[in-house]
């Protein structure tokens, strides 16, 4: 059977994968659902794995034993314990534990570059990792939505249904935010909404996911957006500030590359423009921008240093 070599990105709504040959030409890339392991845990974690990997390997006639090298870029590695559970879920699958390297899905950056570095995720969660110039990785926030995704899709959802439900409750009046999500979701009462978050606290996804109309309300105008996405750039700006707090010891302050991903930083550039002013502001040597290479072909590129 022929070598390859894989680099997988599995955030908390989709997971993504992308395989190629000893020689790196890519053979295939395969998106399926995502997961997160310090919310959804071990078992569903592993299934949904398998769900991303057994049938691209199948599609392409290959073997996980023959496997060169593999990057798992996982959202939810949070702890040794997570690692061994991810990391234990390929290995049941056939992949050579020694070929095997398992990442927070934020972390898998720190690999673009041996400089002192710090990247923030905000997508369905959120987390930022920093990379001092001793080669010690500090980390703030991520560990789980109940209590931390600040500035997330999740915590940027939460604050919508809030919104929305204090003007359903006649405190507040959001007239192009409460519209739209009544139209789009058809959550017009308190009881709806209250339904709603009981059914998908722990699927955090389906929280996040409304998200983006907060953007579309807040470019129109809406100023209760408006507030949300200045509060949730904050957050960022906090664990941005705290993860460089945390480096200065071992770090310059000036040539720092600064990472932005995950689908808020990305695809909202008012919060993202919101997170660049701050930095700039309180951290004028770091360098603010998103990757050149994704988070996936990122994996992929760690997955072939593994040979």
């Amino acid at each position: 059977m022929k070598g390859y070599f894989a680099g997988l990105d599995i955030g908390g709504t989709n997971g993504r994968l992308k395989i190629c040959d000893a020689q790196g030409t890519v053979l295939g890339e395969f998106t399926a659902q995502g997961c997160s392991l310090n919310t959804d845990g071990a078992e569903k974690s592993r299934l949904r794995y398998r769900a991303l990997v057994l049938p691209a390997l199948s599609q392409l006639n290959l073997e996980p034993g023959c496997c060169h090298g593999i990057c798992v870029a996982a959202s939810g590695i949070d702890s040794p314990s997570d690692e061994y559970n991810c990391r234990s879920s390929f290995e049941e699958m056939g992949f050579p534990p020694e070929k095997l390297l398992v990442l927070n899905d934020c972390e898998v950056f720190l690999h673009m570059t041996k400089e002192p570095a710090l990247v923030v995720i905000s997508g369905t969660g959120s987390v930022c990792f920093g990379r001092d110039k001793d080669g010690t990785i500090h980390r703030t926030g991520g560990w789980n939505h109940i209590i931390s995704d600040e500035g997330s899709g999740f915590a940027m959802g939460l604050k919508i249904l809030k919104a929305v439900g204090d003007e359903l409750s006649g405190r507040i009046t959001c007239p192009i935010l409460t519209p739209l999500i009544l139209e789009r979701t058809g959550l017009d009462t308190l009881e709806k909404i209250d339904d709603f978050i009981n059914a998908n606290l722990m699927e955090k996804s389906e929280i996040a996911r409304l998200s983006p109309l907060a953007y579309e309300a807040a470019v129109q105008g809406d100023m209760e957006a408006i507030r949300i996405h200045r509060e949730c750039s904050e957050a960022l700006w906090g664990l941005i500030r705290d993860t460089a707090f945390k480096m200065k010891k071992n770090s310059p302050a000036d040539g720092l590359d600064m990472w932005l991903w995950g689908s808020v930083l990305v695809k909202n550039d008012l919060i993202r423009r919101l997170v660049e002013e701050k930095t700039k502001e309180e951290m004028p040597g770091a360098v603010a921008g998103i990757p050149a290479m994704s988070a996936l072909d990122t994996a992929l590129k760690a997955a072939m240093s593994q040979q």
